[in-house]
C-alpha cells in the first residue's frame, strides 16, 4: 500500500473520531442544558456549569449562578453534613445521594436531593451533580408524622381515659351491688315479690357492669401497661393457657391438643391471654360433642402466623370482621354470657405484636382463626 493510501486512511480515520466526537459533545450538551433535573459542574467549589432547571430550583438566572460558590445555596446547619458527603464521594469515586436544604433567591428554604459523581472537566478535577427538588415530599412526611404523632397521642389519651373510667367505676359498682344484696338479706322478708325481683335485677345489672369495666380495663391495659418484649416459649405460653381454663376444660371434656410451637419474641402475658381467650371461645361456643381445639404454627419469613382450629357452632362469614370489634356480641346473654370484649382484646394483642387476626368459619362447622407474630419485633412499648 502506497503512503499516500496510507495516508488518506489516517485522515478519514481522524475525521470519523472528530466527528463521533463532536456528536458526543452535542450530546453531552443538550443531555445536560435540557435535562428535567437540576444539573451542574462544581470546580475548586464553585459552579462552572449550570443548565436551566437548577437555575429555576434555586430562583436565579443561569448566568447569576456561573462562578458562585455551590455552599453559599445551602442552608448554614446543612453545610458540614454537604461538605462531609462531598469528601467520601472524592474518596470512593463514587456516585453518592444525600438531602439536604437550600436557600433560594426568595430567601425560600427548599430540600433536595442530590447526587454527585467525580469527573474531569477541561482537564482539572471536579463535580458533576444532579438536584432534584423535594421540597413537596418532605412537607407530606413531615405532614404524616404529624398526623401519625397525633394518632399516637389521640390513641394514649383514650386508652389512658378508658383505663380510668373502668378503674374508678369499679368501687362504685361494687358498693352497689353489695348494699343492694344486703337490702334485700335484711329487708327481704318484709318486701313484696316484685321489690324482690327489683334488686335481683339491680345486683345482676351492677355484676354485669363490673364485668363490662374488667374486660374495658384489659382492652385498655394492652397497649398502655404491656411489658417488654422477650423471647417467649408457645408451647409454655399455651400450657400455661390451658392450666387457667382446667375447670372449663374438665367439665365438658375438651380435648386441646398443639403441634411443636416455635419461641417468639413477644410478651408472655398478653400471649397467654390471647391463646386463653381463643381456647376460651371454642370451650364457650361448642356444640353437643365434646370441643376439640388443636393449635399449630408455620414460618415464613419473620413472620409465624398461628392457627387455633376448633370444632364449635361456627360463624356467619358476614361477622368474619366485626366480631373483632368491642362489645360485638353475635349472641344474648341467656345464650352464651360474656361481654364481647374477648376477641376485640385479641385483635389488639395480635396488632402489638406486629400481626394481623382473622378467622375463617362456617356455621356449625367450627371456625379456624389465624394470627400472624412478627419476629422483629411488633410495636412493645
Amino acid at each position: 500500500m502506497s503512503q499516500i493510501s496510507k495516508m488518506h486512511q489516517r485522515i478519514t480515520k481522524s475525521e470519523a473520531m472528530t466527528g463521533e466526537l463532536k456528536q458526543s459533545k452535542e450530546l453531552f450538551r443538550i443531555m445536560f442544558y435540557r435535562s428535567p433535573i437540576g444539573s451542574y459542574i462544581i470546580q475548586n467549589g464553585h459552579f462552572r456549569l449550570v443548565n436551566r432547571q437548577l437555575a429555576h430550583i434555586l430562583g436565579y438566572e443561569e448566568n447569576e449562578l456561573l462562578g458562585k460558590p455551590s455552599l453559599s445555596f445551602v442552608l448554614a446547619e446543612d453545610r458540614d453534613a454537604v461538605r462531609e458527603n462531598a469528601v467520601r464521594m472524592l474518596k470512593g469515586g463514587c456516585s453518592v445521594g444525600y438531602e439536604f436544604r437550600v436557600i433560594n433567591k426568595q430567601a425560600k428554604i427548599k430540600w433536595v436531593m442530590e447526587t454527585v459523581v467525580p469527573i474531569c472537566y477541561r482537564r482539572k478535577r471536579a463535580t458533576l451533580g444532579n438536584l432534584i427538588d423535594v421540597t413537596e415530599r418532605k412537607q407530606m412526611e413531615e405532614r404524616l408524622q404529624q398526623i401519625t404523632a397525633e394518632m399516637q397521642r389521640s390513641n394514649t389519651e383514650l386508652e389512658q381515659f378508658a383505663y380510668v373510667i373502668s378503674h374508678d367505676l369499679q368501687e362504685p359498682l361494687r358498693m352497689i351491688s353489695s348494699y343492694t344484696q344486703l337490702l334485700a338479706k335484711r329487708y327481704g322478708k318484709k318486701l313484696d315479690d316484685d321489690a324482690d325481683e327489683f334488686i335481683g335485677y339491680t345486683v345482676d345489672g351492677a355484676k354485669r357492669m363490673q364485668m363490662l369495666l374488667h374486660d374495658l380495663l384489659e382492652y385498655s391495659r394492652v397497649g398502655t401497661r404491656g411489658k417488654p418484649f422477650t423471647p417467649v416459649n408457645c408451647e409454655h405460653v399455651v400450657k400455661q393457657a390451658m392450666a387457667n381454663l382446667k375447670i372449663a376444660i374438665e367439665e365438658c371434656n375438651a380435648l386441646v391438643s398443639y403441634d411443636t410451637l416455635p419461641t417468639v419474641m413477644g410478651d408472655e402475658g398478653q400471649l397467654v391471654q390471647l391463646f386463653q381467650n381463643l381456647i376460651g371461645n371454642a370451650i364457650k361456643f361448642r356444640r353437643e360433642e365434646a370441643p376439640q381445639v388443636h393449635i399449630s404454627a408455620q414460618r415464613r419469613n419473620n413472620i409465624i402466623t398461628f392457627t387455633v382450629k376448633d370444632n364449635g357452632i361456627g360463624i356467619d362469614p358476614q361477622h368474619s370482621q366485626s366480631i373483632f370489634e368491642i362489645f360485638r356480641r353475635l349472641h344474648t346473654r341467656e345464650e352464651y354470657p360474656g361481654t364481647g370484649m374477648g376477641l376485640a382484646i385479641c385483635k389488639k394483642i395480635v396488632e402489638r405484636h406486629g400481626g394481623h387476626i382473622s378467622v375463617q368459619s362456617q356455621p356449625r362447622q367450627g371456625s379456624t382463626f389465624y394470627f400472624s407474630i412478627d419476629m422483629a419485633g411488633g410495636e412493645a412499648k
